[in-house]
């Protein structure tokens, strides 16, 4: 036997469905919402850091260029900012795709396809501080003199620093004018600013993506500290 709705009937029930659905879909928002909320936390932290740690590097590269030479001490110190800088990188990506695979591309903010973290110049530059160190402790001296091949990786690390500093002193003083500690973090995180800040970072170290990092291969460090 067939169950007959009336019109009311219909009327009710496709209201209730459509309340359902409203109710479902502002959930799913503000799910949405505050999952890129956090991850605009977490890069906030890792844009900060990246920051904090260039300006040491920095610091560090100035004293050394003019000097001529430096310490196994800042070698290890320029290693461990490196390390820093290229592992947030790494997190930041990492973070974008998130951010886009959740967000509607019309209205997503959106770096460049091809720019991939596979190009990081930070990571490199890892490596060559690694195995400036390596060669350095090996045939034990106390500090590398800064010519030839070490002095042009050095100029080259110093001015994709400068430049890293001067972009962000630029974009606080344009974007953030005023803002500072919890209000800065909420604008920065509101307007997506992260992701425009990984995209000038990446943009100022791909400049030097063709510097030829004085690295020795890994088989011939093993090879020299064995023999």
């Amino acid at each position: 036997m067939k169950i007959k709705l009336k019109s009311k009937d219909w009327i009710v029930l496709l209201s209730v469905v459509l309340v359902v659905s409203i109710i479902t879909n502002i959930y799913s928002a503000c799910k949405i919402y505050s999952y890129k909320y956090n991850i605009g936390q977490e890069s906030y932290v890792e844009i900060e850091e990246i920051r904090q740690r260039n300006e040491g590097i920095m610091d560090i590269l100035n004293t050394s260029l003019d000097s001529g030479s430096i310490r196994n001490e800042e070698i290890l110190k320029l290693y461990k900012n490196y390390d820093v800088i290229a592992s947030d990188v790494i997190k930041l990506w990492e973070q974008y795709a998130d951010y886009t695979q959740r967000s509607v591309s019309i209205f997503a903010k959106n770096i460049e396809s091809d720019k991939v973290i596979q190009k990081d110049i930070h990571g490199k530059i890892k490596e060559y501080m690694l195995s400036t160190l390596s060669k350095e402790m090996k045939n034990e001296q106390s500090k590398l003199i800064l010519e030839d091949r070490d002095l042009d990786c050095f100029k080259a690390m110093e001015d994709m620093s400068v430049r890293i500093y001067e972009y962000f002193n630029d974009f606080n003083g344009n974007m953030l004018n005023g803002h500072s500690g919890e209000s800065k973090q909420k604008k920065v995180i509101r307007n997506h600013y992260w992701i425009d800040m990984l995209n000038g970072i990446y943009d100022i170290s791909n400049d030097y993506i063709e510097v030829e990092w004085n690295i020795e291969a890994e088989d011939q460090l093993a090879a020299d500290v064995y023999s």
